[in-house]
């Protein structure tokens, strides 16, 4: 039996050399003849699938590591880009509270110039309002000039009075305190009824101590008198929004909106009871 086996293994191997001799011999002849070689064109087939499908691996691998750096590199460009629009956004909020301050104190002086006053300019640090007293304290005090009584106002209207000053800032009562008064009179021309405006602690004022035949109208523009030597004459204070009867005292009331919001104040005119001539 082995020597049947060892016989016809010794014959395949024979058989194999032959096979291989024809093929080398085929391919000479096709080589020296410059036609295709068949032998070549079989192993080129059995390998191209395999080329083609390392071909393809490496391209994805290529790829796909191309993908990773470059978004890598995308995600650090858009995080640098987002960073300069947070930069120059805040550089654009900063220039344009820049300029509305700018046009704010314009109108305060403009306004200032038109009353023959010569204030002071003071930035508005704090707004207190509470229940029992309506405050401003602004960046101003002794050392700039300021003074108790000294009238607050904007370039729109009356905002208060001054009521305690330290060294570097001062306490303004605002007009809607309840504990606020000051002496008004109706700006027009047909009337010019006089009275007096308090403070509620809401955001608007009363009119109060009008005859009962005082011609007060809905409209009105309101004023400061100037009676009492405490506030200017001539400062707005507000629009008459409703006229009320007080039958028991004969009088009438008149409800007033101010026309500063005094609780958006940023800055503000401190001026003194009289006007300073030129």
């Amino acid at each position: 039996m082995r020597n049947l086996w060892r016989d016809n293994r010794l014959w395949a191997v024979a058989l194999l050399a032959v096979a291989a001799l024809l093929v080398g011999v085929q391919h000479n002849r096709a080589i020296q003849r410059g036609a295709a070689n068949p032998f070549a064109e079989a192993v080129m087939a059995l390998v191209a699938p395999v080329q083609s499908a390392l071909r393809s691996t490496g391209n994805f691998l290529s790829d796909f590591g191309y993908g990773v750096l470059h978004g890598r590199r995308l995600r650090e460009e858009n995080e640098r880009l987002r960073q300069q629009i947070d930069a120059l956004r805040s550089i654009q909020a900063a220039q344009e509270e820049l300029r509305q301050e700018n046009e704010r104190l314009r109108r305060l002086l403009q306004f200032a110039q038109m009353k023959r006053m010569r204030p002071l300019t003071a930035r508005v640090l704090a707004i207190q309002p509470s229940a029992y007293f309506h405050t401003l304290i602004v960046n101003c005090g002794q050392s700039e000039g300021v003074r108790p009584r000294m009238v607050a106002m904007t370039d729109k209207g009356l905002v208060g009075l001054v009521y305690l000053v330290t060294r570097h800032t001062a306490h303004i009562l605002l007009i809607t305190d309840p504990n606020a008064s000051v002496g008004a009179r109706v700006q027009r021309a047909e009337s010019r009824a006089v009275g007096v405006c308090r403070g509620r602690g809401e955001d608007y004022l009363v009119l109060t101590f009008l005859s009962k035949d005082a011609d007060v109208r809905p409209g009105d523009v309101v004023v400061t008198s100037g009676l009492g030597g405490v506030y200017p004459a001539g400062i707005p204070v507000g629009v008459v929004e409703q006229v009320m009867e007080q039958r028991q005292a004969g009088m009438r009331e008149a409800r007033i909106k101010p026309f500063v919001d005094v609780m958006r104040v940023e800055e503000v005119l401190l001026v003194r009871a009289e006007p300073t001539p030129q």
